[in-house]
């Protein structure tokens, strides 16, 4: 006698249709940037260390590959000088907007362009001294057709950056939420659909792999970084209006009432609470990297 196992339900899908709504407006991105300012534990910014691994002069031609509301594009264009020109790309056109405005202070040309980082051909081969795409490749189904593009239009001797998080990045925001999911009652089969991590095909921890297909040198500059917060409101805003309970607003549709996202929130922040009381803070552990490729 054989015992068939049933199939696991299929995972939500968070492809271009979630892009699209979930930048639709600033707020989920602008409270993640805030918050990672605000309460980060590295020193360095995130964007120096970008900064940093771009290796620039200020007179190369850059492109990047999803600049979203300009968060980082700003700081880069601001130490561009004559003979460099910048194009900034993305497939929202609410986050070109943004980018437009936030963007104040540029020495040099720059293009704002709505598109696709799956079709680059509008740029020739080689066509820039620097590629970069940050944090855009955990809404990426097609790894490979992205990096083959970011490798076509990077120029000889020049060099593509890839920011990217690990997958178990930010461990304690995950199991708790996951936890008290559980507590308060969702369905187990919309819990069993949602991410347990940062969603992706690549994410940090196969990143290598994906990208010495395409590039000759891959060097990876690790930016380790932890949220330290010691009231619960910062890390809830971040929670709720940054990642919409890791993802489980976005896909609850009319199925999950707002009672039990309403027990939810009452439970996670409890619970942040009490780790404060214990601890004097409450810390998520990030874990991002810069793959400089060539």
């Amino acid at each position: 006698m054989t015992h068939s196992m049933a199939a696991p339900p299929e995972q939500f899908h968070f492809g271009l249709d979630y892009i699209r709504e979930h930048f639709g407006s600033n707020v989920a991105l602008a409270t993640q940037q805030m918050t990672h300012n605000l309460y980060r534990t590295n020193l360095l910014p995130l964007v120096d260390h970008i900064f940093e691994s771009l290796e620039l002069t200020g007179r190369e031609s850059l492109l990047d590959v999803g600049c979203g509301n300009g968060f980082v594009l700003r700081d880069i264009v601001s130490r561009m000088r004559d003979g460099g020109r910048v194009t900034a790309l993305d497939i929202s056109p609410a986050m070109l907007d943004l980018a437009r405005r936030n963007v104040t202070v540029a020495w040099v040309p720059l293009e704002f362009t709505e598109g696709d980082a799956y079709d680059l051909s509008r740029f020739a081969d080689g066509a820039f001294d620097r590629v970069m795409a940050n944090f855009i490749f955990h809404y990426v189904d097609r790894p490979h057709d992205v990096l083959a593009e970011l490798r076509r239009v990077t120029a000889v001797g020049g060099r593509a950056l890839v920011t990217i998080e690990a997958r178990h990045s930010m461990p304690e925001m995950y199991g708790m939420h996951f936890e008290a999911m559980e507590r308060v009652g969702f369905p187990a089969e919309f819990i069993a659909r949602l991410p347990r991590g940062r969603r992706g095909v690549m994410t940090l921890d196969n990143t290598a792999e994906y990208v010495t297909e395409h590039f000759d040198i891959v060097d990876e500059r690790p930016y380790r970084d932890a949220l330290r917060f010691t009231s619960p409101k910062p890390f809830m805003d971040f929670y709720v209006a940054g990642h919409r309970y890791c993802g489980a607003l976005a896909k609850a549709g009319d199925e999950i009432p707002k009672e039990l996202f309403d027990a939810l929130h009452a439970d996670v922040e409890g619970q942040v609470a009490a780790r404060i009381a214990r601890h004097g803070h409450f810390e998520l552990t990030k874990r991002n990297s810069v793959f400089v490729c060539s």
